[in-house]
C-alpha cells in the first residue's frame, strides 16, 4: 500500500459518518475493514472492496472531478465482472456485494451524481445479485447482520422512492426483505449493533409503499397476513414511542444519539403511515402530536443525515415557526464538515415544493399523497432519500 492509499485509508476510518451516512457508520466501517484487510489479496489491486474504499475516499476528498477516484472505481467494476460467474463461494460473494454497495455510496455521496440518479445502476445490480445468487443463503448470519441490515436500508428507501416518483407504483422489482440473522430472529426493534434505523420501521415502511400497488396480476395481491403482520409493527413502533413520545422530562443528563436517531426514524414512519394507509388529513390529535415531537427531535439532534426523515417531517411543517426549524436543521447540516451533506439542497427543495403545493390549496381539497406524488414524481431522474 503506497502513501496516497493509506492516507485515503486513514480518511475512511476516521471520517465514517461523512462516507457511509446516513446509517450509524461505525460498526458498518469496522465491518467493511475487515472484509477489505483480510486474505492474501489485502492490499493488492485485484482487491475490490479495498480499491472501492478508497474510490469512495478519493471522491470526498478532491469531489467526483477526481481522476484517482475514477481509477479506483474502474479497478472494482472490472474486478467484479471478472468474478461475474463466481457467485456460488461465500467469500468472493461478499466481497461483491459489499464493493458494489460502496460504488453505489460513491453516487450517493457527491452532489453531481446523486443529482443524475445515477445511483439506481449500482444499487440494482445488488438487488439482482442479493436475489439471484444460490449463495445468499451463506451470508444470513449474525456476524453479517449489520452488512445485511446496510442493504435492506437502502431498499427500503429505494421503495419509498419509486411509490411517488412511478405513479401508479407497480412494485420495484424484487421486494425487499429483511434478511439479517438479527430481523429473522425478531429482534429488529434493537438498534445497539444495527444501522440506527430498527429493521421493524423498514419494514413497515415497505408494506405502506407496497399497499399501494396496482396489481396488474393475483400473485401481485396484498395477502391479509401482510396486512396483519404491518398492523403488529405499527403497534410495536408505537409502544417504542411511548404515550407521551420519545421526549423526556428535562434532564442533565445527556441523550443517546443513537436512540435519538432510532426514534426520529420511528415518528417519520407512523407519520407516513398516517399519510398513506389511514389516509389521516393532518389535523388528527395523535398525528399532529408526532409531527410535534419530530420537530422536537430535529431540534435537540441539530443536523439530520437521513433525507428520508427529514423529507417526511418537514413537509408537515404548516407554520412559519415550524418551517424555520426546519430550515435550520437544513442549514446546520449544509454546514457540519463531520457527516455528509450531499442529501440537503435537493431534499429542501423538495420539502420546499411540498410547501407550495399545500398553500395553494388552501381547501385542503387535493390529497397529500397526491401532492407527494406531483412533487417527487415531477423531477426527471430518481430522487434519492437515503
Amino acid at each position: 500500500m503506497n502513501k496516497e492509499e493509506s492516507h485515503l485509508l486513514g480518511f475512511f476510518t476516521e471520517s465514517t459518518s461523512l462516507v457511509l451516512g446516513p446509517t450509524d457508520a461505525e460498526t458498518l466501517a469496522h465491518f467493511i475493514l475487515r472484509v477489505a484487510l483480510s486474505g492474501p489479496d489485502s492490499s493488492d489491486t485485484t482487491n475490490p472492496v479495498l480499491q472501492a474504499v478508497f474510490a469512495l475516499a478519493s471522491l470526498q476528498l478532491h469531489g467526483s472531478g477526481s481522476a484517482n477516484a475514477f481509477r479506483y472505481k474502474r479497478r472494482v467494476v472490472a474486478e467484479i465482472a471478472s468474478h461475474a460467474t463466481d457467485w456460488l463461494d461465500e467469500s468472493a460473494l461478499l466481497r461483491n456485494l459489499v464493493a458494489t454497495m460502496l460504488l453505489y455510496h460513491c453516487e450517493v455521496g457527491t452532489l453531481e451524481s446523486s443529482r443524475r440518479g445515477t445511483w439506481v445502476t449500482f444499487f440494482c445490480a445488488v438487488k439482482r445479485i442479493i436475489n439471484t445468487s444460490p449463495a445468499m443463503d451463506k451470508l444470513i448470519r449474525r456476524e453479517y447482520s449489520v452488512f445485511l441490515d446496510w442493504i435492506y436500508y437502502h431498499e427500503a428507501l429505494s421503495e419509498f422512492t419509486v411509490r411517488h416518483w412511478k405513479v401508479p407504483y407497480d412494485g420495484c422489482g424484487f421486494a425487499p426483505v429483511a434478511r439479517s440473522a438479527r430481523a429473522v430472529d425478531g429482534i429488529g426493534s434493537q438498534v445497539e449493533e444495527g444501522i440506527g434505523c430498527p429493521t421493524e420501521v423498514l419494514e413497515l415502511l415497505v408494506h405502506a409503499c407496497r399497499q399501494a400497488i396496482v396489481a396488474p396480476c393475483p400473485e401481485m395481491a396484498y395477502t391479509a397476513a401482510e396486512l396483519e403482520r404491518a398492523t403488529v409493527l405499527e403497534q410495536r413502533i408505537s409502544t417504542a414511542l411511548g404515550d407521551f413520545g420519545p421526549i423526556p422530562a428535562t434532564t442533565t443528563t445527556p441523550r443517546n444519539r443513537r436512540t435519538m436517531v432510532a426514534d426520529l426514524h420511528r415518528i417519520a414512519c407512523l407519520i407516513y403511515v398516517n399519510r398513506a394507509v389511514h389516509h389521516f388529513s393532518g389535523s388528527e390529535f395523535r398525528h399532529r402530536r408526532l409531527v410535534r415531537e419530530g420537530m422536537l427531535l430535529l431540534g435537540e439532534l441539530e443536523t439530520c443525515q437521513s433525507a428520508w426523515t427529514l423529507f417526511v417531517i418537514g413537509c408537515e411543517a404548516v407554520d412559519d415557526e415550524q418551517r424555520l426549524a426546519i430550515l435550520h436543521v437544513c442549514e446546520r447540516s449544509r454546514r457540519d464538515p463531520r457527516e455528509r451533506s450531499s442529501h440537503i439542497d435537493s431534499t429542501q427543495r423538495l420539502i420546499e415544493a411540498v410547501w407550495n403545493q399545500r398553500d395553494l390549496d388552501e381547501g385542503g381539497k387535493v390529497e397529500y399523497m397526491a401532492i407527494l406524488d406531483a412533487v417527487i414524481g415531477g423531477l426527471a431522474f430518481m430522487p434519492l432519500f437515503a
